[in-house]
């Protein structure tokens, strides 16, 4: 299920970190901790397991200005925008997190992302794409795949192309699949293909790595590669679900791997989810 948040401000502008996603993950669990602080410290402490690997089954947006505006960049690694609205996008297969994330607005509609302070306006829910087992999609927040390689201290990141690249990003959707469902599902690598958008590549000169940086100028500053560009992936329909509901690849809940439809593609006759489709409710 995903749902849209518009928040309101009262500022002529509004002033955030460009590398804001850390801020976007700690209001998500703060809005949670309002309508259960037990749920929402076992999700960021243990999350779905595993065996011995811990998954939190929800992604998000980056936080979009309204009417379609772009954030305006600023060299001292702030962006800025007049916008009275903005939005974003939070998505996640489970009904117990979305349930407590929609409480906790009702409970408490005012947030803060950073030390900006936004009114929750309305929340609302998207309608669910029909989605089958060859699919477009447009990353809307980078893709990370890593492995860790014996006797290596530090993960390899992955990008399409490498030779393990569909590999891990199989085995990360087949383990989501498990902690969901209690049960393995069989998907062969014959039956996964992961393509990547090769006119987009061109049209920018080859460069869709980024690097992001979570948490900027603190001692536990990290920073994440990741792809973003277009892609089609064949799979197995469960499975492409499960990748749009939690996201794809890893460290989704620190906002990665989140995709939306690519409706603009002539030969797919898809419906994604619109914002405006169902509204839960106005704040």
């Amino acid at each position: 299920m995903r749902i849209t948040l518009e928040l309101s401000h009262r500022k002529r502008t509004v002033t955030l970190p460009i590398n804001n996603s850390h801020l976007i993950s700690s209001l998500i669990y703060n809005i949670v901790d309002k309508s259960s602080s037990d749920y929402a410290e076992r999700l960021h402490e243990q999350g779905y397991r595993l065996q011995n690997r811990a998954f939190k089954l929800f992604t998000f947006s980056p936080l979009y200005p309204g009417n379609h505006h772009k954030w305006v960049m600023h060299e001292n690694g702030t962006m800025s925008t007049a916008e009275a609205l903005l939005h974003v996008t939070v998505s996640s297969p489970k009904n117990e997190f979305i349930e407590h994330l929609v409480i906790g607005l009702l409970q408490e509609p005012l947030v803060l992302v950073g030390n900006q302070r936004f009114k929750v306006e309305t929340v609302r829910k998207l309608d669910s794409p029909d989605l089958s087992d060859n699919m477009p999609f447009i990353m809307l927040s980078p893709l990370v795949c890593t492995t860790k390689r014996e006797l290596e201290q530090y993960p390899q990141y992955l990008f399409p192309g490498d030779s393990e690249f569909e590999r891990v990003l199989l085995e990360n959707l087949l383990r989501k699949y498990q902690v969901l469902h209690g049960r393995e599902f069989a998907c062969t690598s014959e039956q996964f293909s992961f393509s990547i958008d090769h006119a987009y590549v061109e049209r920018m000169n080859g460069k869709i790595q980024k690097l992001i940086t979570l948490k900027e100028g603190r001692s536990d500053e990290t920073k994440i590669k990741g792809t973003l560009a277009p892609f089609r992936l064949q799979a197995p329909r469960e499975l492409i679900e499960v990748g749009y509901e939690c996201g794809f690849g890893e460290k989704n809940s620190q906002g990665f791997g989140m995709v939306k439809l690519d409706t603009t593609h002539p030969t797919d006759d898809v419906k994604d989810g619109h914002p405006a489709n169902r509204e839960i409710s106005d704040l």
